[in-house]
């Protein structure tokens, strides 16, 4: 019946894959993106970039598959959400995107009902960004997400899922519809936003060709890439706590129903009982189910901040680092909040640190604190998806950072839970070729596509005699979150 096109749009780069009717991967390719950042707490990027990437991405992932452009039925786009992209009448952007890592709006938050939207109301939400856009003299006649506006770009329809419409602070989570008591607050006009439609839903049509694949073909509406990483790595209905370790980690796990972390109902024993927000959010997601999430916070961007910090030129080198010291790092801890805090509580002010330095400490035990400080917050999310009653048996582990044996080892110790890894990590441009199969026709519903994906490539359990060392870590992460948020 033809190939399809997955196209991921990340925070470093712009990735396409070409899968076949078994949604094998054939081909991909990946095309960098930059990020601009003008000020602590402001993240930007340029939308004509996001453009200007596809071809190269496309084409790319075509020649690797050895594919004939014409070959290609349907294509579909996930990616970052909670990022904000105003435009013209025309579709052009009026200034860069604010993207996931900026929350510069901090006094455009608006407090909103949590069992409305789901939503901790954050700055980096899409709607104090409209308002601190158009503070800021922005006026757009569209206000999009960078999954909508590159759709829009492609087919010329203004359109986004509920999952992704239920990241933007203006979403009804029960009705499936936008808010009109949320658009009254924020003063938004609801024709300036994407009409709701299925994931899997036809958008439009390519209005030109690209990379060879001819204009005319079916482009699906899309959804964001905290939804599309786990789909595309077969996440359907409830099971393993989901976690992300992408330039951001993303933690949560699916449940049938809405579950809301409601902070007055918090247990005696909670540690973190006295935090005023919620942990997690409660997202819509493209297979009906809900995605009860942290959104993440800087993670594989934290590592890589690290390596250049430690003067180091990989990953790989980091890891090497970490494994020379012992678990506990030797009472350094990192407090994982280079882009605001998400754990315990959401807090845009506040800043990482390197706490527990002394003269005997070297470059390894900093490296084994990033590690283990990024796998502290998990555990944070972890605890409080468990006391809400949506404990999980084991982890599935997604993304880039899960090519690290040593980092994924690190975390089933400090969570003490197996962690399997996904047999692809880089599932987001799966998932989205999943949403294009269906919108062809190819599968006829997520779950049958989700059904094709391959099973964990391994599984990490955690060592028995970490425990302790890693329980005496973590209460020290403890102290020192509860006291800086």
């Amino acid at each position: 019946m033809g190939l399809v096109v997955g196209i991921d749009l990340g925070t470093q780069s712009l990735k396409a894959v070409v899968c076949d009717e078994q949604l094998a991967v054939l081909g991909s390719h990946s095309v960098p993106v930059a990020t601009v950042y003008p000020a602590p707490g402001q993240a930007e990027q340029d939308p004509r970039a996001w453009e200007a990437a596809l071809e190269p991405a496309v084409a790319g992932a075509l020649a690797a598959a050895k594919a004939d452009p014409a070959s290609v039925v349907a294509l579909a786009i996930a990616g970052q959400l909670d990022g904000c992209v105003a435009v013209d009448a025309h579709g052009a952007p009026l200034h860069p995107a604010l993207i996931w890592q900026d929350r510069r709006a901090t006094a455009e938050v608006l407090d909103v009902p949590l069992e409305l939207t789901g939503q901790v109301a954050d700055a980096s939400h899409m709607a104090p960004k409209i308002a601190w856009l158009r503070k800021h003299g922005i006026a757009a006649a569209h206000w999009h997400q960078p999954i909508s506006y590159l759709v829009a770009r492609l087919t010329g329809a203004h359109v986004l899922d509920p999952a992704h419409a239920s990241t933007t602070m203006l979403f009804d989570l029960a009705a499936g519809t936008w808010s009109a008591e949320l658009l009254g607050r924020y003063a938004i006009a609801e024709h300036t936003l994407p009409a709701i439609q299925p994931a899997t839903a036809i958008a439009g049509t390519l209005q030109g060709a690209i990379a060879g694949i001819p204009k005319g073909i079916p482009v699906a509406v899309g959804t964001g890439d905290d939804f599309s990483t786990p789909l595309g790595a077969g996440a359907v209905a409830p099971g393993p706590l989901l976690v992300t370790l992408g330039t951001a980690e993303v933690v949560g796990t699916l449940a049938a129903a809405p579950v809301f972390d409601r902070p007055a109902a918090r247990a005696a024993a909670d540690a973190y009982r006295d935090a005023p927000t919620p942990m997690v959010e409660t997202h819509a997601y493209p297979t009906g189910a809900f995605f009860i999430e942290n959104p993440g916070w800087l993670s594989g961007g934290a590592v890589r901040w690290a390596t250049r910090l430690l003067g180091l030129t990989s990953d790989a080198e980091l890891d090497a680092a970490a494994a020379q010291a012992p678990p506990g790092a030797d009472g350094v801890t990192f407090i994982p909040a280079l882009a605001g805090a998400m754990t315990p509580e959401w807090r845009a002010d506040v800043r990482g640190a390197l706490h527990g330095l002394s003269a005997t400490h070297d470059r390894a035990h900093i490296a084994r604190a990033v590690l283990e400080g990024l796998a502290f917050a998990c555990r944070d999310v972890a605890g409080r998806l468990t006391s809400l009653g949506l404990g999980s048996p084991h982890a599935l582990v997604l993304g880039g950072g899960a090519q690290s044996r040593l980092w994924i080892q690190i975390r089933a110790d400090a969570l003490q839970i197996p962690h399997h890894i996904a047999a692809r990590t880089d599932s987001s441009a799966i998932g989205a070729a999943m949403l294009a199969a269906v919108a062809a026709g190819i599968h006829k519903d997520l779950r049958a596509a989700a059904a094709l994906a391959e099973a964990p490539r391994a599984i990490i359990d955690p060592r028995g005699n970490a425990r302790a060392a890693y329980d005496d870590a973590y209460g020290r992460y403890q102290n020192l979150t509860r006291r800086t948020s």
